[in-house]
């Protein structure tokens, strides 16, 4: 299940920047995470909840981005986007692509309550 391991990686940083910072309560957590790795953000907001309680951020909204792939094509010379996880060119087909975008994973933004 990669879920929970991209979730607890999430649940890690967060927690540490509680013990860091003093922060009492995390209400919501915002990731953005690129198609190419095919997570499922319902199942990471549902282990995120389990995985959080007795913290600062039991109760918070995990809320997940998911960011398109962006390919170069080496043989028509155009960069597009892709909805699926497709390693060509969404213009000509070509394999013949660089991968530009597609396996982010971070956390963009916390809300959280001071200290």
């Amino acid at each position: 299940m990669y879920e929970f391991s991209l979730t607890n990686s999430v649940n890690n940083v967060v927690q540490n920047l509680c013990i860091k910072t003093g922060w009492k309560k995390v209400n919501r957590i915002m990731v953005k995470i690129g198609n190419m790795r095919q997570i499922n953000p319902e199942l990471m907001a549902f282990i995120f909840a389990a995985m959080s309680k007795d913290t600062p951020a039991e109760g918070a909204n995990l809320s997940v981005m998911i960011l398109p792939v962006t390919i170069h094509c080496y043989a028509c010379g155009r960069t597009g986007t892709r909805e699926d996880n497709q390693f060509m060119c969404p213009y000509c087909g070509s394999r013949n692509v660089q991968l530009l975008s597609g396996l982010e994973f971070n956390i963009e933004a916390l809300e959280v309550e001071g200290k």
